[in-house]
């Protein structure tokens, strides 16, 4: 699939994000609730790295200075967005110990060199500052070229180790249940456009997409209502590290 249909699909999809019919509605239903809580995590100077549209800046508390930051091509090219500031994740353009709070929310994936941006990170908080980290796990590979790695909670831990952070908290986004049915959901709709670009006859299954989405979501929810055990395969993980 092209990039130019990816996005004319992402496009024609957009207003059906907050139902069921949407392939990825799984992930912005838990990217609602992401949000909602990260608030209370954040305060004084907050430095949003890879800050795309700067959702967080919505929900930041009062008494907070938030400063999103973004690659130029990035910001430009892909969201049509204006950070407060352009820059390097790998070299951030801050003073040591200006930041009391940072946030890289899918950010680290999409990074060559990941362990420079933490590195970095150590550099511009201030000592007891809070660094969030949001990565990504059992999710298609994306913003190709530039998607690099995934993290477990493992991986994790010793990334927060090796630059001098105290973890704090781990959680994991998403149950076994909801990670099955969005892939299923995304694999479907993939295939779909690639027999409508290939013009073969199968893009006559492609009438039932609705429906395969449609129930693969809410089967999904009420299996994660029904279960737990997040960790064995969740879409991703979130965690709140402190500066030692």
């Amino acid at each position: 699939m092209t990039a130019n249909s990816e996005n004319g699909l992402r496009k024609l999809l957009a207003p059906l994000r907050r139902t069921p019919l949407h392939p990825q509605w799984l992930v912005f239903r838990l990217e609602e609730r992401k949000l909602a809580t990260l608030g209370q995590w954040m305060s004084g100077v907050v430095v949003d790295i890879g800050c795309a549209e700067q959702k967080p800046r919505k929900i930041a508390p009062s008494d907070c200075r938030y400063v999103g930051l973004d690659y130029y091509q990035t910001a430009t090219e892909w969201y049509g967005s204006r950070p407060n500031v352009f820059g390097d994740a790998q070299k951030l353009p801050f003073e040591s110990g200006s930041a009391h709070c940072a946030l890289l929310l899918d950010v680290l994936e999409h990074l060559p060199e990941p362990d420079r941006c933490i590195c970095e990170v150590h550099r511009v908080l201030r000592p007891e500052g809070r660094l969030i980290i949001q990565v990504p796990f059992l999710y298609p590979i994306h913003d190709a070229p530039l998607d690099f790695q995934r993290w477990t909670p493992h991986g994790l831990t010793r990334l927060a180790e090796r630059h001098g952070f105290q973890l704090e908290n781990l959680e994991a986004l998403g149950s076994p249940a909801e990670s099955a049915a969005l892939l299923v959901n995304l694999a479907f709709t993939r295939a779909v456009m690639r027999w409508i670009e290939r013009k073969s006859p199968l893009v006559l299954i492609g009438v039932l997409a609705p429906l395969v989405v449609v129930v693969s979501n809410l089967v999904g929810v009420l299996f994660a209502s029904r279960s737990g055990d997040g960790d064995f395969m969740s879409l991703g993980y979130r965690c709140l590290l402190r500066k030692a």
